[in-house]
């Protein structure tokens, strides 16, 4: 069987897992499309099939350590990491288009706009390896102090793309996990993929 008949099995898989989950990516595509402009729909129905996929990994994941916790699956960790990444650069990129229109609209943009903050928190280390908010020249002056691994030493943060952000998985659900710093308070925060996955999906409800 060759690789590319595998990887559309591993999809298809993902979405006969969940028919409900199946149903709710239906319907946030129909619902927030609109707002975010007809290429995002077509990346939005993307970024459903491919959180059905990491849904079904990270519970295989979890169900595997639960059972045996010096027991590997049999793909990489960095194979769910990579997957993961991806899902947020596209699901960023549909909260950020939508963001003005829906404001403009009669809803409430609130939970759209925290999203697309909270989004925004994990993609700029991943994609540019800095904080985001700290090209504001108040936030340069006093720029936080980063906590390291083991025994180094903290240090302060240099804003020279060299900032890498903590990552593992979450316990809970075996999803991926990042703690970017958020400078609005100060220090770092936890943000699970599955949970912005359930924010996304609860947008309308």
């Amino acid at each position: 069987m060759t690789a590319t008949a595998l990887i559309s099995m591993a999809f298809a898989l993902g979405m006969k897992r969940d028919q409900v989950l199946h149903e709710k990516w239906i319907s946030i595509s129909h619902k927030l499309g609109p707002f975010a402009g007809t290429i995002h729909t077509h990346s939005l129905q993307r970024v459903g099939r491919l959180d059905m996929l990491l849904r079904t990994l990270e519970g295989v994941r979890l169900q595997i350590l639960k059972a045996e916790p010096s027991q590997e699956p049999d793909w990489p960790l960095e194979l769910q990491f990579a997957l993961s990444e991806n899902w947020l650069f596209a699901a960023y990129e549909v909260a950020r288009a939508a963001k003005i229109p829906f404001q403009k609209s009669d809803r409430d943009a609130a939970r759209l706009v925290a999203l697309e903050r909270r989004l925004a928190l994990v993609r700029m280390p991943l994609a540019k390896g800095v904080i985001q908010g700290m090209h504001k020249k108040q936030n340069q002056t006093n720029p936080p102090i980063l906590m390291k691994a083991g025994d180094a030493q903290p240090e302060r943060y240099k804003d020279d793309g060299s900032y890498m952000m903590p990552h593992g998985l979450c316990g809970d659900t075996g999803a991926a996990i990042w703690s970017p710093v958020d400078i609005e308070i100060g220090q770092s925060v936890a943000i699970c993929r599955r949970d912005l996955s359930d924010e996304l999906l609860a947008l309308f409800d």
